[in-house]
């Protein structure tokens, strides 16, 4: 097939795994990302990619820099590269790919870089020991390009009643996931643990995985000191782990500039297709904790985009921060929770270097399609309150169609929405809920409740008698008395 010389392609990717004893001697965030490029363009075999890039994209971390692709761009010999950086949200390195698929296609860019890293555990390590770090490089300077703040994606009431956090969120999901099916309590722990479990098998034969020895799935279920509970049904081992030392970066340029530096054929990884959505309402105002409709929408059209059904990709990478992630998805997608649902690992195994985790799901994933030549595979992103989502569809061979995209906000924003009130004195119908924990014991929950009129509103309570019930009995479905937004107790 005529490869199209403005055929946004793949060439290089490049991973690196820090761990050290202590602190001292370790690469900084910006050192990681550095020595990520390089590799990047060692695995294209084309050094020269350097030089010709013309913007360098960080997904934003936890580190002080304010302008890392301007230290980066100097570094790599690359003194006219546009530099630019996204907020935190798990979605943005697609969108940042996708952004510069659709510019090269165009002929403004010939090749971009996307590189991130991420030293929690050294930044951790050097806490404990009271030393501080002294990270290079900080740039007073602003980035070029910006791809945005990210609206926020809570109200000031879900972060009083506690379902704010992450953990919380997809507990949320988990929950009412739970009761839709009819399971009990601890058959979803044991399924849910069953699933990670299989997730972790995969990490230990990945390279670039931060744990490379799976846990029993009694291991990751059950509670321990090593493995408290964070939001029930989530243990630490159910969770992503963000204290690691990881970086990837990834190179992507046009066809014609890959062939006219040399780059081998069988270096090339087409980005087909992409899709983006960035509309789903504050959690207040969702239809249901069920499914996610803005997820359906981008996954759908860029399955459609495809021309595959799931069932026909030979690798797929669902975004993995949770459990609750990878079951939507999965179900609202149709793809079968039995199959390898991960290249990496995923984040709670492989690693979860917070805003860059795809960039190793990608890297992992173009390792994969260039063994089996031929081979097409899916990744997704999640980001922020499960409300910002990307996908993209990867493979040896260029699509017939080119390279096509899809945002799918304005669609997204025609879907139906949930009324909500504050306050509510009365009874209503336990939705779903999360339960915090504090060290052993849960210290809060907070629930969405259902009026009968349909509408939405939230409760609280810190009650450890209504706390230690709901760990033995299911409490969605359940009628509850609510004054004033906290949980007297329920009618049954």
């Amino acid at each position: 097939m005529h490869t199209d010389p403005r055929a946004p392609i793949l060439v290089g990717a490049g991973q690196i795994l820090q761990r050290l004893d202590s602190d001292i001697g370790a690469l900084d965030p910006l050192d990681l990302m550095e020595q990520a490029a390089r590799r990047a363009a060692g695995d294209a075999r084309c050094r020269a990619l350097l030089s010709r890039l013309d913007s360098i994209r960080v997904p934003k971390g936890l580190w002080p820099y304010a302008n890392p692709a301007h230290a980066l761009r100097d570094r790599l010999g690359a003194p006219g590269a546009e530099t630019a950086l996204s907020p935190i949200s798990g979605n943005m390195v697609q969108r940042m790919i996708s952004d510069g698929a659709r510019e090269i296609t165009a002929g403004v860019r010939d090749a971009v870089l996307i590189v991130g890293a991420e030293a929690e555990r050294t930044k951790r390590q050097a806490k404990r020991a009271g030393r501080d770090l002294a990270w290079s490089d900080h740039q007073p300077t602003s980035p070029d390009r910006s791809f945005g703040e990210t609206a926020p994606g809570v109200t000031r009431e879900e972060i009083d009643v506690g379902v704010a956090q992450p953990a919380a969120i997809f507990s949320l999901y988990e929950n009412a996931m739970r009761h839709a099916r009819g399971e009990s309590l601890e058959e979803n722990r044991d399924r849910i643990a069953r699933l990670w479990h299989r997730f972790a098998k995969v990490a230990e034969s990945n390279p670039c995985a931060w744990t490379r020895e799976a846990p029993s799935v009694e291991t990751i279920r059950d509670e321990t000191p090593d493995n408290r509970m964070i939001s029930h049904p989530y243990t630490k081992r159910l969770c992503a782990n963000m204290v690691v030392d990881l970086g990837a970066a990834v190179i992507l340029c046009s066809a014609e500039l890959a062939e006219s530096l040399g780059v081998a054929r069988d270096r090339w990884v087409f980005l087909q297709a992409a899709t983006d959505c960035m509309a789903t309402p504050p959690l207040s105002n969702r239809m249901d904790f069920l499914g996610v409709p803005a997820l359906e929408l981008a996954g759908g059209r860029a399955l459609e985009l495809s021309g595959r059904a799931p069932s026909e990709f030979d690798f797929v990478d669902l975004y993995s921060c949770f459990p609750a992630a990878v079951q939507v998805a999965a179900q609202t997608l149709g793809f079968s929770l039995d199959d390898p649902l991960t290249v990496t690992g995923g984040l709670a195994y492989a690693g979860a270097p917070l805003n860059s985790y795809v960039l190793h799901a990608i890297a992992t994933m173009m390792d994969r399609l260039r063994a089996q030549p031929g081979t097409a595979g899916f990744v997704s992103s999640v980001g922020g309150t499960f409300d910002k989502h990307a996908f993209g569809i990867y493979s040896t061979e260029p699509s017939a169609a080119g390279f096509q995209y899809a945002d799918l906000d304005t669609d997204a924003e025609k879907l139906p929405r949930r009324e909500s009130m504050s306050g509510h004195d009365g009874i209503a119908t336990v939705e779903s809920y999360v339960l915090r924990y504090d060290k052993e014991a849960p210290s809060k929950t907070g629930l969405a409740c259902l009026l009968d009129d349909g509408r939405r509103t939230w409760a609280k309570s810190e009650n450890p008698a209504v706390l230690t019930k709901m760990l033995v009995r299911e409490t969605c479905g359940r009628r509850a008395r609510l004054r004033a937004g906290v949980l007297l107790g329920f009618e049954d």
